[in-house]
């Protein structure tokens, strides 16, 4: 069974289009809440394998799509980073803010031995889903992480966040530094338990002031699939970095991801004439 999905990295051209969704196991499916309220929390939810495995297949039963995209959360990071990390009803996800020159950047955690119930969950779903569909394992980027870090929750502005790039630059740096390896542990793992591809989200790269970008939202980027492809990760990496306008052409170009994925927001046209097709 061929997975379509894998073959269009190989230029493989298809009548019909490949088709997933982001969020395609969410709320919208009758089942979900009845699957979540079988953990006392969202954080249980993501450590469930059970749960993961029923939760990423379900979107199956009721769309015919070509992949499957493991459910999980990109907090997951911090949360093994002992941020405190809940999701309250009608307040969405908080976590302890960090401070600047805060020293509780805690390096050598081994995210692989955290988060081994999704390890096994995508050695599950790997070994139950047929070989034509694509299965996706993914992790938030170093900067949209950063900014729930330093936040403690979400925001319309990231103020603090933007101060600490000013402000406190080398502590900044350093909590970068040490969320490019922890992603990429997760993404490794990811591949090696039997993903297909990856996924890299940064939801909040329309946030960093222009000339950061590159510092910010490249350069970390470019560095996670130099590490991966260092410890024999060579699968397909997607980059996503939102609203990110026309820093979508630079990145596209330096990132060195294997695919730019476009939020509503870009003109496919544009697209075509602009982002490396490579």
């Amino acid at each position: 069974m061929v997975n379509k999905i894998n073959n269009l990295f190989k230029n493989k051209v298809y009548q019909k289009t490949p088709i997933w969704f982001l969020r395609q196991a969410g709320r919208h499916i009758p089942e979900y809440y009845s699957i979540r309220s079988r953990a006392k929390n969202f954080i249980d939810f993501c450590l469930n394998e059970e749960l993961i495995v029923e939760s990423t297949k379900l979107p199956l039963k009721y769309y015919n799509l070509d992949a499957a995209i493991v459910f999980s959360d990109i907090l997951m990071i911090p949360w093994a980073m002992n941020r405190n990390v809940k999701f309250t009803k009608n307040v969405g996800p908080t976590m302890d803010p960090m401070l600047p020159n805060e020293s509780k950047i805690i390096k050598n955690i081994n995210i692989p031995l955290l988060l081994n119930p999704l390890e096994n969950s995508i050695k599950t779903l790997r070994r139950d889903l047929p070989p034509s569909i694509c299965l996706i394992g993914f992790s938030g980027a170093p900067w949209t992480l950063a900014c729930y870090m330093i936040e403690g929750q979400s925001s319309k502005d990231f103020i603090n966040t933007r101060k600490a790039i000013w402000g406190s630059n080398v502590w900044f740096q350093e909590l970068i530094e040490t969320l490019v390896i922890y992603i990429t542990d997760k993404l490794e793992m990811q591949a090696k338990a039997g993903a297909d591809v990856l996924m890299i989200f940064d939801s909040w790269s329309h946030m960093i002031p222009n000339n950061f970008f590159k510092n910010l939202a490249i350069d970390p980027i470019a560095k996670i699939i130099h590490l991966l492809r260092s410890r024999n990760v060579n699968i397909p990496v997607i980059g996503f970095p939102f609203k990110s306008g026309g820093s979508l052409i630079k990145y596209s170009y330096e990132s060195n991801v294997d695919c730019v994925a476009l939020d509503w927001t870009v003109n496919l046209s544009w697209a075509l004439e602009n982002i490396n097709p490579s």
